[in-house]
């Protein structure tokens, strides 16, 4: 099996909190499947989010899901899945061009192992070859390498003396082979001008949390941000404390003020998409925090459906003509003479009728969801307000 790099999983949290909608859940539900550990945990996760949220024509996580299957089951060796995977995720199309451009080279890599019950040279050198071919086009360096590197490899031709690594190409392969003490150590070796690379330095991070050195990422990141208010290291920090926070909920407070000063910054900055990104993070977190999210979810899971009031408005419609035409053959009977009581009884009991049945379509059903629905409002308002409030500190902290 040849050796992908690994592909930086970003997963970016969106609150939506229009809890009446059905598909409502649907982000959370793959955020929670794609959080879970790579491998046969992650797999069974999506392939249960498949089968919850089947129409990628309604939910714009499925085709997503159906990319990391392809990803986990290439690692996992389960050639025939992750080409089965692959090919569906591409039919569907929409995908960012790193993760269509991935996917060619997982398919290619795929048709491209031997001890396949699959394998095809010439599968294998064509989805290669599109990799490629999209990876230049859409300026991939790092994909058009491996696809060029599988498409030698593939067609025979020996491959060129390995040249030095870089320093960045040093931490990360040691990042990407989850050796994090190793890469941690080897960014202590590197020079200041080096240490304070961004892409460097973003691995050495990225280090210490993964080997659970939080306070010491906290540390680095304190520093960096109080000497550079940059929307970068705000956004670091949310994360470190993020992490955090799964361990003791307190912590949430620091992720969630980091993550407003990322977009504020970002916004400073006219990245208008991070910013939108982080503030919709952070506002997801603060509903997180009071387990807001969890209680949307299992509303909608109980939630009983209520009858709708049957309408009226044909039988409304029948009386009305029947009124008007009882009226024109009055008038045309007793012209300008005054109609006779009885008459003028008959044409005020058809309008009691109408009058009677149009209350009736007023009166709405009695909703047994309604003191819930209620409560569910009264804190969202509650946090949203919150949520403001901090906005405004943040604001004020900054100088914005």
């Amino acid at each position: 099996m040849r050796k992908l790099r690994a592909l930086a999983l970003i997963v970016l949290l969106a609150g939506s909190f229009a809890w009446a909608q059905d598909m409502e859940n649907a982000g959370i539900d793959y955020t929670t499947a794609l959080t879970k550990k790579s491998g046969p945990e992650r797999i069974a996760a999506l392939e249960a989010y498949i089968k919850n949220y089947p129409d990628p024509a309604q939910n714009v996580f499925t085709k997503w899901a159906y990319y990391w299957l392809t990803v986990d089951n290439y690692n996992s060796k389960n050639y025939d899945k992750a080409i089965r995977n692959g090919e569906k995720a591409i039919a569907l199309g929409g995908l960012e061009a790193k993760l269509e451009a991935s996917a060619y080279l997982i398919l290619g890599s795929s048709f491209g192992v031997k001890s396949f019950s699959g394998y095809s040279q010439e599968k294998a050198l064509k989805w290669a070859d599109k990799a490629i071919e999209f990876s230049q086009k859409n300026e991939i360096s790092d994909i058009a390498k491996q696809a060029q590197a599988l498409k030698n490899e593939l067609s025979g031709v020996a491959a060129k003396p390995a040249k030095e690594l870089t320093s960045l190409e040093k931490i990360g392969v040691l990042y990407t082979q989850k050796k994090y003490e190793e890469a941690i150590s080897k960014f202590n070796t590197f020079s200041e001008s080096e240490k304070i690379d961004e892409k460097i330095f973003e691995i050495y991070a990225r280090s210490l949390v993964a080997a659970n050195k939080l306070e010491a990422a906290v540390k680095e990141f304190s520093d960096a941000y109080a000497k550079n208010r940059k929307a970068i290291n705000a956004e670091r920090l949310g994360n470190i404390y993020l992490e955090k926070a799964k361990k003791d909920k307190k912590f949430y407070d620091q992720a969630i003020n980091y993550y407003i000063e990322a977009g504020l910054l970002y916004q400073n900055d006219k990245n208008s998409s991070r910013q939108a990104a982080l503030l919709k993070n952070a506002q997801f977190w603060l509903f997180e925090k009071y387990e807001f999210n969890a209680r949307i979810k299992k509303y909608n899971a109980t939630v009983k459906p209520v009858k709708p009031v049957a309408s009226n408005e044909k039988e409304i419609k029948k009386l009305e003509r029947d009124y008007d035409k009882l009226e024109r053959q009055l008038n045309e009977t007793y012209g300008d003479v005054e109609m006779p009581g009885y008459e003028q009884d008959k044409l005020d009991k058809i309008q009691q009728q109408i009058d009677k049945l149009r209350a009736g379509n007023a009166k709405p059903a009695d909703d047994p969801n309604a003191a819930a629905a209620a409560e569910l409002l009264k804190e969202q308002q509650r946090i949203e307000a919150e949520f403001k409030t901090l906005t405004a500190q943040a604001k004020k902290k900054l100088g914005l």
